[in-house]
């Protein structure tokens, strides 16, 4: 099984300046992603990709509008994954389910989670010491008022990641 993929996502870089260290520190799972809210992940393998899916992609992103989101406050999956929660989380559900119903065969996150929870990871691994001092800093930046205005296409290979192309939300 290939360990290279695409993917979608709404990258957020307003959020950069609260949770970009913090992230390239704690987060590092797949260098040079900035801060995001996962989409469809994992999408096709780059090499399947075709002009066809991303037509798709912008015929998409065409219909969704741009739309304001808030991040106040921290959640977390298990000990490990510590996110900023996206209020209201509706738009990033929106595109999720719209992606999933094109390209069933590419479920959000493999399929692994019976629900998907719009987040964005500032820390994964981390110790709880990390944890407390990350929280800390990005707790006293909080909230972060923005507005999600596209999607990006990635490819990760090799564990790096690299954007192949970006579709304004609303056309």
């Amino acid at each position: 099984m290939s360990t290279d993929f695409t993917g979608l996502i709404v990258p957020l870089p307003d959020l950069e300046p609260v949770v970009g260290q913090w992230r390239d520190r704690y987060d590092a799972s797949f260098d040079g992603v900035p801060a995001h809210v996962t989409a469809l992940f994992p999408w096709i393998p780059p090499d399947e990709l075709t002009d066809a899916d991303l037509a798709a992609i912008a015929t998409l992103a065409r219909e969704w509008q741009p739309f304001e989101v808030t991040f106040a406050r921290f959640g977390q999956f298990g000990d490990e994954v510590h996110y900023l929660e996206p209020e209201p989380a509706d738009g990033f559900h929106a595109i999720t389910a719209d992606l999933a119903a094109v390209w069933p065969e590419y479920p959000p996150y493999g399929g692994q989670f019976a629900e998907v929870v719009p987040h964005l990871t500032v820390a994964d691994g981390a110790t709880p010491e990390q944890v407390a001092e990350c929280r800390s800093a990005v707790e006293a930046a909080l909230p972060v008022r923005t507005t999600a205005r596209e999607l990006l296409a990635i490819e990760l290979r090799g564990g790096r990641c690299r954007p192949l192309r970006r579709f304004r939300l609303g056309g």
